[in-house]
């Protein structure tokens, strides 16, 4: 459970699982319908970030977990958060760490201190440990060590610049600067050894630790899972992402999530309070941005600009009278004009394909243009469809307006050839 840089864009919080102390109900309504940029959640409590920095806290305060980062995130603008079995942590846009809750083993004072004077840029809290990474890329840890979670993951990150961290019950993990994977702590489900040995020799891009498993994603979107599988939360989760190009992961206690490069959320393991199911159900077809697994809960984090996207291939021919002229065509995908940025590729007459992120129904605007002085010679819209069955991305001829002499041809696989015949 672990934090770092926020995602590029806010969206609205979603919310499922186990709530009687607050960790659903109450985060939802502290949002409030605000955007949300940032989450974690801890076994039975839930942080949150708005978009303008506000801490968002709920759910059991028993340690002083939700009131105490409250209390000292006061009037400060945070940017990431993580949350620990029963204490919390939080970085302000300074990078000061922050944090509260349960102190038995130093796991709140004890990195605080650690991270005193120092910019930190990201954050894990587990049982009863904490990690923290400063901008010089040192990986600090304090808590409680009795499996070797501490001083492990320090000796193995030992003059290695750390980018992120995660932490589970009672195990680390950690992403050195050129993507090789660490962890060190307890091992009995294969939590370290396993996910040692899916990573090896791979480039790991994001990392993910609970209870008693691990997940890492490379950085061709696998996905990799090592640890204990008693509800499937591991072989599941490895099951429904084959073949899929996965960015983002968020373990809990037995169950885990993962989001597709199109946003599409992924998930499997215990399902008895909903935190599977009901997140699924939550965010519908909606994009996810981030996600977060508790003990019991989930939280995702979707955009607000419509159904999720889905990345096609595109390239530009032309034929006619003249097709070695040169011509380009320009395709724009509209924001929502606060959060979201308008979306531009330019495809060369001949050049190579480029991708482009686009939305089930939604206009992407096209122009013609003469590539030296930019002259328009047509405009039109094209818009693609999506079969959930099939899990293909199509051409939605009837909706789209394609100027005359331009033609679009898919090619399956998410491939499509613009040609202009003029």
């Amino acid at each position: 459970m672990s934090a770092g840089a926020p995602p590029p864009t806010a969206g609205r919080l979603c919310a499922a699982g186990l709530g009687a102390q607050g960790q659903v109900p109450g985060v939802l309504a502290a949002a409030g319908g605000e955007r949300v940029g940032a989450v974690a959640a801890g076994d039975y409590h839930s942080l949150a970030v708005t978009g303008a920095g506000r801490l968002l806290a709920a759910g059991l305060d028993d340690e002083r977990q939700v009131t105490g980062i409250l209390g000292v995130a006061h009037g400060r603008r945070v940017t990431a958060v993580a949350a620990g079995g029963f204490h919390s942590l939080a970085l302000t846009e300074e990078g000061e760490l922050l944090g509260a809750g349960k102190d038995h083993n130093a796991q709140v004072t004890g990195i605080v201190t650690a991270a005193g004077g120092r910019r930190a840029v990201a954050a894990a809290g587990g049982a009863v440990h904490s990690l923290a990474v400063t901008d010089d890329g040192e990986l600090l840890a304090a808590g409680h060590d009795g499996d070797g979670q501490v001083t492990g993951i320090v000796q193995a990150a030992r003059g290695r610049q750390v980018t992120a961290v995660a932490a589970g019950d009672f195990h680390s993990l950690a992403l050195t600067r050129d993507g090789r994977l660490l962890a060190a702590g307890r091992d009995d489900d294969g939590q370290v050894s396993g996910i040692l040995a899916a990573a090896d020799g791979r480039k790991v891009v994001a990392v993910s630790a609970a209870a008693l498993q691990s997940l890492a994603v490379t950085d061709d979107g696998q996905l990799l899972a090592a640890g204990r599988d008693g509800h499937h939360q591991v072989s599941g989760l490895l099951r429904i992402a084959q073949g899929r190009r996965v960015v983002a992961v968020a373990a809990g206690h037995l169950h885990s999530l993962a989001v597709t490069r199109e946003g599409e959320l992924l998930a499997s393991g215990k399902d008895g309070d909903g935190q599977v199911s009901g997140i699924l159900a939550a965010v519908g077809r909606e994009r996810v941005l981030r996600v977060a697994a508790g003990g019991y809960h989930s939280l995702a984090v979707v955009a607000v600009d419509g159904p999720r996207g889905r990345v096609v291939q595109a390239d530009f021919r032309t034929v006619g009278r003249d097709p070695a002229r040169a011509l380009t065509l320009r395709l724009l995908r509209r924001g929502d004009g606060e959060t979201v940025p308008d979306t531009e590729v330019v495809l060369d007459a001949g050049g190579p394909a480029r991708e482009l992120a686009v939305r089930e129904g939604a206009p992407v605007e096209l122009a013609v243009c003469r590539a030296v002085t930019g002259e328009v010679l047509a405009t039109g819209t094209v818009r693609f469809s999506y079969d959930e069955i099939t899990r293909t991305t199509g051409l939605d001829t009837r909706a789209s307006r394609l100027p005359s002499y331009l033609a679009c041809t898919g090619h399956g696989g998410g491939r499509f050839t613009f040609t202009w015949n003029r």
